[in-house]
């Protein structure tokens, strides 16, 4: 119950629902035991036992169950005497009526409010979610697959909902209900009412042993779900390179797989589930007709005071009980799931957030001096990336970073924005460490271009303006004209206004490129950074992309990662790394003269 009680902020706070619930429910349940109440006289005067009283005489009030009893028989007989059986029987009818409708109306309030409390948390919860995932580093999310992820903020937010609070609405109801039938039963017949407990016991032994298992195995269910959510929006965002690989008979054949162990595993989790149902039922029926036996053999001994009428109304009102009882015998079932899918979202919630500002951040909002790279070191799970490395990069020159593949140039650009932090060394901007900075402050001094253009599937204005929102119109059209994209946009059907699709996909490379180089350009700040923002483009849209680039590059100090070494041929310095440290450094004429390293990956590309 502990990880339950973690719930509870998300309803804060309670006493906007817990008074207004209580009474409705308590309403509720007044109305609705008068209804079994009022069978008595009206099978008392079905089976023609009631006699008109010969004197009638107004009881005396007090809050007591005696006086309504009494005052209820009293306007009865009254109308007995007055106006005959039937009108009495007309009476009871339509009390009982005002009464079911009554109870109803208390109920669906209650209901109502359960309603306002439910949709409170689950928005509370996904909201907390989100934004932990939103400020987690990008170590935690290459650790979690999307597909994880995703399945924690729909599938186990949902079961959260369909378990733990339909729990909660059990556990807030059925108990006053339990005690109020109770009360009610045992004030017709304690030795009948001491008779039924007996079976209570053996109802719940006989959940329990069904539902022992249950957790474990929940939990292995939700893990298989998550795979197949992780396979699906793998092989989705996949489709081509599988449809073009002619794969496809191999994807469908690993989804099956995954897909035939949850169904399996499912089978045996749900029919453990379901088996408690009729256990519970066939237990309460055989509980009933034991009550039956046990009553009417105190009835026919003239030992219980109840007639045949009131044993009647007393069965009634015992059948009512079984279900309020089943449903709380079974909570700890339906919990199960509801528990495992709150755990896994406590954990997520409740993961180490790496990058953090500090307790006393300095006030850094502009660049004016360099950017030093000193002694720094970094690795991946222990494997090294970044060794020793020495870097100074000053305000208003281009450095370019070159070199193979996994030499550690888009590792040295994740250090510099604080993505990851450094193991070792430290990352100064103007002699400030970047670790005393609040993370804010330092990422609004940077822009990132990179290879990968991400787009959201927003408007065309909403994506340029996506540092600045209350960009006016003519600030972002001017930031288009600056990145060669302003001609593009105008010929689209809605212009600015034009959604782009899900990752862009309604747009070329090169206009994705290039609006996301609009993006930078609004945002205006004095480093930029630029990760191989041309490799992917054709000629004509790398032509386009570079002198959009340049635009933007002016006044700027700029970090430049490519692997077309005709892009950075007018760099300021030029460092040349292999396997995370600096074997080459100098302009462009310098290296090549030098005859190493750059001039072998220059000669291989023929840019000479």
């Amino acid at each position: 119950m502990k990880i339950l009680r973690r719930l509870i902020p998300f309803a804060k706070p309670l006493h906007h629902f817990l008074p207004e619930y209580i009474i409705y429910t308590v309403l509720g349940i007044i109305f609705g035991l008068l209804n079994f109440a009022l069978l008595v006289p009206v099978l008392s005067l079905l089976f023609e036992k009631k006699e008109t009283a010969t004197q009638l005489i107004s009881p005396e009030f007090s809050l007591s169950i005696a006086y309504l009893k009494d005052f209820f028989n009293y306007q009865f007989n009254l109308i007995i005497a007055s106006k005959g059986k039937f009108m009495a029987l007309v009476f009871v009818c339509v009390t009982i009526g005002i009464s079911i409708l009554l109870a109803n109306i208390f109920r669906y309030m209650a209901v109502r409010v359960l309603l306002r409390l439910r949709l409170r948390i689950m928005a509370r919860i996904r909201n907390m979610l989100y934004d932990k995932y939103i400020d987690q580093s990008l170590a935690f999310h290459h650790k979690n697959g999307k597909g994880d992820l995703l399945m924690t903020m729909t599938s186990e937010v949902q079961e959260i909902e369909s378990s733990v609070l339909n729990s909660l609405q059990i556990l807030l109801r059925d108990p006053f209900l339990v005690i109020a039938y109770f009360g009610l039963l045992f004030y017709w017949s304690y030795q009948l009412t001491l008779f039924t407990l007996i079976f209570l016991p053996i109802t719940g032994l006989a959940i329990s042993m069904i539902t022992r298992k249950l957790k474990k195995m929940s939990y292995f269910s939700q893990e298989m779900m998550s795979k197949i959510i992780s396979s699906t929006e793998e092989s989705i965002s996949g489709i081509k390179p599988i449809q073009s690989y002619t794969a496809e008979n191999f994807m469908k054949k690993k989804f099956r797989q995954i897909n035939d162990a949850f169904s399996k595993h499912s089978k045996q989790l749900f029919s453990k589930k379901e088996i408690a149902s009729p256990t519970s039922e066939v237990l309460g029926v055989m509980a009933a007709l034991m009550l039956v036996v046990y009553g009417g053999y105190l009835i026919f001994n003239d030992k219980s005071t109840l007639g045949g009428e009131g044993f009647i109304a007393y069965l009634a009102l015992y059948t009512q009980i079984i279900q309020p009882l089943k449903n709380i015998s079974q909570i700890s079932i339906t919990l199960q799931r509801g528990i495992v899918a709150t755990e896994k979202i406590f954990k997520i919630s409740d993961s180490f957030v790496s990058i953090t500002n500090p307790v006393h951040p300095v006030a850094k909002k502009d660049f004016t001096s360099s950017i030093n790279i000193e002694d720094v070191s970094f690795s991946y799970e222990s494997q090294p990336v970044i060794d020793k490395l020495n870097l100074t990069v000053p305000k208003g020159k281009i450095i370019a970073l070159v070199g193979q593949s996994g030499s550690g140039k888009s590792t040295i650009i994740d250090l510099v924005c604080r993505f990851y932090d450094v193991l070792e060394g430290s990352i100064k901007i103007d002699n400030i460490n970047i670790k005393d900075m609040a993370v804010k402050d330092l990422r609004e001094m940077m822009a990132v271009v990179s290879q990968d253009a991400f787009l959201f599937n927003d408007t065309v204005l909403n994506n340029i303006a996506l540092h600045n929102p209350s960009a006016s119109k003519e600030e972002v059209e001017h930031a288009a004209k600056v990145a060669n994209a302003h001609e593009f946009i105008n010929e689209m059907p809605l212009k600015y206004e034009t959604i782009v699709g899900e990752r862009g996909s309604k747009l070329s490379g090169g206009q994705r490129q290039r609006i996301t180089i609009a993006r930078a350009i609004l945002k205006n700040p004095p480093i930029l950074i630029l990760d191989e923002a041309t490799s992917s483009l054709d000629t004509e849209s790398e032509r386009l992309v570079q002198d959009a680039i340049n635009n933007m590059m002016q006044n700027r100090t700029s970090i430049v990662i490519a692997h077309r070494l005709s892009t950075i041929r007018h760099a300021d310095e030029i460092i040349v790394l292999q396997k995370g440290k600096i074997v080459e450094r100098g302009n462009h004429e310098a290296l090549l003269a030098q005859g190493g390293f750059y001039k072998k990956l220059v000669d291989m590309q023929e840019v000479r």
